[in-house]
């Protein structure tokens, strides 16, 4: 069981009002499981209680679907990617007689 599932799990005890055999049966864990929780919780410092935060994994996604790509004679390309700025891709054209 991950720590995610386990906070939510504890944190659904806290507000239960079932004795602690039933809860424990209504979430499908061992009465003496859900005592070890409590008592590894309880033994954290009390900075080190929060509960878990579940952050989302950015770097596995992949990057977006190329939109377009502007090509030059001489070789110059500039490829845009979905939901590209417009004035970011309009002050990038007037570069482009410098170049």
């Amino acid at each position: 069981m991950t720590p995610a599932q386990r906070e939510k799990i504890l944190r659904a005890w806290r507000a239960s009002t079932l004795p602690d055999q039933a809860f424990a049966a209504q979430a499908g864990v061992g009465v003496s499981t859900l005592h070890a929780w409590r008592r590894r919780v309880a033994a954290r410092p009390a900075g080190l209680r929060t509960p878990f935060v579940a952050v989302p994994n950015l770097l596995a996604a992949g990057p977006p679907a190329l939109a377009y790509r502007l090509q030059w004679p001489g070789g110059l390309s500039l490829e845009l990617r979905a939901g590209f700025a417009a004035g970011e891709l309009a002050a990038l054209l007037q570069l482009l007689p410098a170049l």
